[in-house]
């Protein structure tokens, strides 16, 4: 969270022309926004030093544009960490990755605590199901917002959310030996 801080900090030490007034605007949005961007960054990436980076460079997208028309700014900015996200992921070895050759979870690759399971859950999604799912339920944006942060439909984005929703609980349902769910 630091890194959406520090972009605020050199967006409010600017001059004063155009330029510094939008500076200003980004730094308003990143402040009302960076919690639950700092929490979409850590449930996508996982690893709190990789999540910094993810907010870094989110909060510098930020900086140098706006929300497009129609799109608000929660979406914008959580399109932009997932975004950010996809590049951190891009960059990592193929046995680290979600769902890859290594890519067993384990509390040292996801964290110790009450989170390690929904983490490793999440993981075991595919990326398109993990992002709709994390920006709906931990970014909590709308279907609309999501196919907006997503650059996809909103029929595809509501598939997403409901597939991968649908996923999560089947990971969870226990086996009690008589066929039925919880």
């Amino acid at each position: 969270m630091t890194a959406v801080g520090r972009e605020m900090s050199e967006g409010e030490r600017g001059g004063g022309d155009a330029s510094s007034g939008r500076a200003g605007g980004s730094a308003a949005l990143l402040r009302e926004h960076a919690g639950v961007m700092g929490r979409v960054a850590m449930a996508l990436v996982g690893d709190a030093a990789r999540a910094e980076r993810v907010l870094e460079e989110a909060a510098r997208e930020a900086g140098a544009g706006a929300p497009p028309p129609g799109v608000g700014a929660p979406a914008w900015l959580l399109g932009l960490v997932r975004a950010a996200s996809a590049t951190q992921q891009s960059r990592l070895p193929l046995k680290t990755r979600p769902g890859g050759h290594d890519a067993a979870p384990t509390p040292s690759r996801l964290g110790a605590g009450d989170a390690a399971p929904a983490r490793a859950a999440l993981a075991r999604l595919k990326p398109t199901e993990r992002e709709a799912v994390v920006l709906c339920l931990v970014g909590g944006l709308e279907a609309a917002d999501v196919a907006a942060a997503c650059g996809v439909d909103l029929g595809t984005a509501k598939t997403r959310i409901a597939r991968g929703v649908e996923q999560l609980l089947q990971q969870e349902a226990p086996d009690d030996g008589e066929g039925g769910a919880r």
